[in-house]
């Protein structure tokens, strides 16, 4: 009898013990996944706040400091035509009779925000790992929090590998206009850089707004034939961008030349 009260008493103490321990975890693991669920829900509701990234680039200069200071200043730049960028281009070529008398001429010019200092407190960025060295080049990869979705951002590489863009250049995406900018190696790395996202922003406007212009002629000359022939022809171009952004910038390690992709969404 005695044991039999020893077994119930047993028993009914395992039972409670089991039903607590059951009552914890299932408490416990609501409250795991309501923490979740929770955070899921901020997620969400952040969504329209995106981190755009900017990466500045300066030549390594004798000053470590000055180099980081000159890439900032670089990344900001960058976020300046992210506001708006105005530029215009201008193409020209002459053709004499003369298979030696060819002449071409190429310029072009931005105008953008340069008061850059306000701009930089924008940037956020961790120098022990948004800094890279590269081809004596110094980057830093900053990013500013926007409410503009913008293409998602693929980062500067030097490879082998050509993406498909270079050879086949994007008119748009994801609803923004979009352009490939080139420029063959210059003296410094980091002034190739800046040249081909500079000449990203030309190829934009140049495939919204451009101007042909063309002219020929026939004038008189000295020799037995009496009569020279010359043609010239061009274009030139003018637009403002807003929302300029780069998305990947590619460099081909064989010659160390630099093709940018971009894109924009133009201001009427």
């Amino acid at each position: 009898m005695h044991n039999k009260k020893c077994f119930a008493f047993l028993f009914t103490l395992i039972s409670a013990f089991v039903l607590f321990a059951g009552s914890c975890y299932s408490t416990g693991n609501r409250e795991q996944q309501s923490k979740i669920h929770g955070s899921g829900t901020d997620d969400n509701n952040s969504s329209s706040v995106q981190d755009l990234v900017f990466i500045g680039v300066s030549a390594r200069l004798s000053s470590h400091n000055e180099s980081i200071r000159n890439a900032l200043n670089d990344a900001a730049r960058k976020l300046s035509f992210f506001q708006s960028v105005s530029a215009s281009s201008e193409k020209f070529q002459s053709i004499g009779a003369s298979d030696w008398n060819v002449s071409f001429d190429s310029g072009y010019s931005l105008q953008y925000d340069d008061d850059l200092d306000k701009y930089l407190d924008l940037l956020e960025y961790d120098l022990d790992i948004d800094l890279f060295e590269n081809n004596n080049a110094v980057f830093i990869t900053a990013k500013v929090a926007s409410n503009i979705s913008m293409p998602v951002f693929r980062g500067h590489s030097i490879s082998k590998i050509r993406p498909y863009w270079v050879d086949t250049p994007p008119s748009q995406i994801g609803g923004f206009a979009a352009g490939v900018g080139f420029s063959g190696r210059l003296y410094s790395y980091s002034d190739t850089v800046v040249r081909s996202y500079e000449k990203a922003v030309i190829s934009i406007i140049e495939n919204t707004d451009i101007f042909v212009s063309s002219e020929q002629w026939l004038y008189q000359t000295d020799d037995f034939l009496g009569f020279d022939a010359q043609s010239t022809g061009g274009t030139s171009a003018y637009g403002t961008l807003e929302n300029f952004y780069v998305i990947e910038s590619w460099t081909d390690e064989a010659n160390m030349n630099v093709w940018t992709l971009a894109v924009a969404g133009r201001k009427f």
